[in-house]
């Protein structure tokens, strides 16, 4: 793949996680420290991961300055944008908070999932199963550490379709770039829309994963 159009897809990731985490950092009412340390981690912890497993050190996140002036702006421009809220608007911040949370994850989830298979087809073009893994693992990476650092359990081991969408988006852009043979940048956008279709379809319609149900009374748990 061009290595613009990557670095696109790296960037929107970036910016895309790094409002999610800043939003649920707010909203755990955390400080500027705990806020910077949770937009960080969601931002880059799941490209950090990536780079560890192909053994690329420093981590591309330690190599440009851009990743944290990202997440620097967009700490700054989130509290910003809402403490100055118009009053209308303020009354009814947390349910346009969440939405907007959502839309972030989502774009997130796509954008590292892009990244991350991506980088498993570069270096390791003939082992689909490394490649859609890293695509999950990049995509999230940083989610997992972010629920983890404010307390929450993560939607990973929850019933959401949430990697199960990245999974999809990964195994459609491995396919079509290694087995079909297209560009990689129209594999790229082919994984990016069904990772955020499959993750939006599912945040509206509340299409959920079976639990594991266990009879009332059982001696087991």
């Amino acid at each position: 793949m061009d290595s613009l159009w990557w670095q696109i897809f790296d960037i929107l990731g970036t910016l895309a996680f790094s409002l999610s985490g800043t939003l649920v950092a707010i909203s755990k009412r955390m400080d500027i420290f705990g806020v910077f340390v949770l937009a960080a981690a969601t931002a880059i912890g799941g490209g950090i991961m990536r780079d560890i497993i192909l053994g690329n050190f420093p981590p591309i996140a330690f190599q440009k300055d851009i990743y944290f002036a990202i997440i620097i702006f967009t700490i700054a421009l989130t509290s910003i944008g809402i403490r100055y809220f118009d009053t209308r608007l303020r009354q009814n911040v947390m349910h346009y908070s969440l939405l907007f949370y959502l839309l972030c994850d989502a774009v997130g989830l796509g954008s590292f999932t892009v990244t991350g298979t991506l980088m498993g087809c570069y270096y390791f073009p003939d082992h689909w199963m490394f490649d859609i893994t890293l695509g999950t693992l990049t995509a999230v990476g940083g989610g997992v550490v972010r629920d983890v650092l404010a307390g929450r359990v993560s939607k990973l081991f929850k019933h959401d379709i949430y990697a199960t969408a990245s999974i999809a988006g990964a195994i459609a852009l491995q396919f079509s770039y290694v087995c079909l043979e297209q560009s990689a940048v129209s594999s790229a956008f082919l994984g990016f829309i069904i990772t955020v279709t499959i993750r939006m379809l599912a945040i509206s319609f509340k299409f959920n994963l079976p639990r594991v149900k266990k009879k009332r009374n059982s001696q087991f748990f």
